[in-house]
């Protein structure tokens, strides 16, 4: 099964093949000093790292002077919902630190049910550069994590680091049979941790400071708008980054409210149910074909549409026929979006499929020829 198709399965909620599961001895959790935050505010992450075997000793990589590279632990953040496993950001997984000496991680070998536990910080930019802080400080998701409550995880990927090669063995999760090795096994993509909840809060102050960036908040009486600019009127041009419903000294709204947009980077809408589940999740760009990750539910939390970029950069859209979930209609789109190959389903009165009807579509250049028109 191609990577990116196993992707879609995962994202999709359907059946797929189970990985090859692979005894871990040493797990990853995480836990946070406090349990709410405010935006902006310095979060401290703690890492414990445990060897369960009860007999031998097991290596693991951990950060020392590295300070160009990859990145050892990198964090993740997923949305809320119960109803879609949505990850909404992660970390760039180099580093990118002012001083470029090559440094080096160091190995630690845990004894039989060690424990140890390891310290990381995020929204700590007065270290965040800083290569004396060990890269402690070097965590963030490069768009401001507004208030919100997001569930959390990390993974620790080894691979491509000498050292770590030199005592694991990589595998890919649908591997059918594995060398035989003295090594530590461990997946191609990282080994990731348990979940856990992060609160942020939202603050009654009029300017919030995250990431070194001011965003100045502004009311129409139902919305807050964080403007990069003090302004005396709400703007909803680029010079608008976050729009929510979420009120002061709240982590959370009743019918949620939730718009991101980061210039040049990527824009992003939230609707949702009361529950706090997602109704409509689109993560889009400027451009042709603009979408990134779509997802969209019926007011039985029945996924109607999801739409994707593939890793190979091409665009994937899928609706669905609810009660039942046939798919209604698929397409596969070009990186430039200059070529669609679009397929309709067609069923029976019964739903069983009686064909699939495929044509090649041009969007982008459909629309750069409308706006050439005008």
């Amino acid at each position: 099964m191609k990577p990116w198709l196993l992707l879609i399965c995962v994202l999709l909620f359907k059946p797929c093949a189970f990985a090859y599961l692979i005894y871990q001895p040493v797990s990853f959790s995480i836990s946070t000093e406090k349990e709410i935050y405010f935006e902006g505010e310095k979060i401290t992450f703690y890492i414990t790292i445990t060897n369960h075997d009860k007999e031998k000793s097991h290596p693991v990589l951990l950060p020392h002077t590295q300070n160009m590279g990859q990145k050892l632990f990198y964090l993740n953040a997923y949305d809320k919902a119960q109803n879609a496993l949505l990850l909404r950001y992660t970390e760039d997984k180099m580093l990118n630190m002012l001083v470029h000496d090559t440094g080096s991680v160091k190995i630690k070998y845990l004894k039989p049910l060690e424990q140890i536990v390891i310290t990381i910080y995020l929204n700590d930019f007065e270290n965040y550069y800083n290569y004396h802080t060990q890269n402690a400080s070097h965590h963030s998701f490069g768009v401001p994590l507004f208030a919100g409550i997001y569930n959390i995880n990390i993974t620790y990927n080894p691979k491509g680091i000498s050292l770590g090669d030199s005592i694991y063995t990589y595998y890919e999760d649908f591997e059918k049979t594995l060398p035989i090795t003295k090594k530590d096994y461990m997946p191609v993509s990282g080994q990731v941790s348990t979940m856990i909840k992060l609160k942020i809060k939202r603050s009654a102050d009029t300017i919030v400071n995250i990431e070194r960036k001011n965003y100045f908040i502004k009311t129409n009486g139902h919305y807050f708008y964080y403007m990069s600019e003090n302004l005396p009127q709400i703007v909803t041009d680029i010079r608008c980054h976050h729009i929510t419903s979420i009120l002061p000294d709240s982590c959370a709204a009743q019918n949620e409210y939730f718009y991101n947009h980061f210039n040049n980077v990527f824009a992003e809408y939230i609707s949702r149910f009361e529950d706090g589940d997602i109704k409509e999740y689109r993560k889009f760009r400027d451009g042709c074909p603009n979408y990134l990750h779509t997802e969209r539910y019926n007011a039985f939390k029945q996924k109607t549409h999801f739409e994707m970029q593939l890793p190979d950069k091409r665009f994937y859209s899928v609706s669905f026929h609810q009660p039942g979930g046939n798919i209604h209609q698929e397409s596969y789109c070009a990186a430039d979006g200059t070529l669609c190959v679009v397929t309709n389903y067609v069923y029976n009165e019964k739903g069983v499929l009686k064909r699939k009807d495929i044509t090649q579509t041009q969007p982008c250049n459909e629309i750069e020829l409308d706006q050439k028109k005008k």
